[in-house]
């Protein structure tokens, strides 16, 4: 069985000089993909709840990892221009 290689995780940074390593930019784009995949979760609940729940967040000073969850669930449901209202 040949073993399957990723470009994006093999470049040295000696081809990238002055830029993040693939390493630091896989990571990022792999937390990125997590919130989304946690904010997927709340899709059971309702528009009009996901913003209240957002807005009481806020209100409580709950943990930003909690409230960027809740804006990515807002942003995939583009609901951005009621987040505030």
């Amino acid at each position: 069985m040949s073993q399957r290689t990723y470009p994006q995780w093999s470049k040295t940074t000696d081809e990238h000089a002055g830029s993040p390593t693939s390493r630091e930019s896989s990571a990022e784009l792999l937390a990125a993909r997590r919130l989304s995949d946690k904010a997927s979760l709340l899709r059971p609940l309702q528009d009009e709840h996901l913003l209240e729940v957002y807005r009481e967040a806020k209100k409580m000073n709950l943990s930003s990892e909690f409230i960027e969850l809740l804006e990515e669930a807002i942003a995939l449901r583009h609901l951005k221009h009621l987040q505030e209202a």
